[in-house]
């Protein structure tokens, strides 16, 4: 069974994104891919917390 998924938009500056993206880069990502990361490991670590 197939996960409905959902999208987050973020509006950020130029300048953060270019960078975010050369960041992205050199862990051989793509700047969404390492944005869900970032994501995910933000909310189980708030989450984590508290409990």
């Amino acid at each position: 069974m197939s996960e409905e998924k959902k999208r987050l938009t973020l509006l950020i500056d130029e300048d953060i994104f270019e960078k975010f993206k050369i960041l992205a880069k050199d862990q051989n990502r793509t700047a969404g891919n390492l944005g869900t990361k970032i994501v995910i490991d933000y909310v189980k670590e708030n989450y984590k917390n508290e409990n």
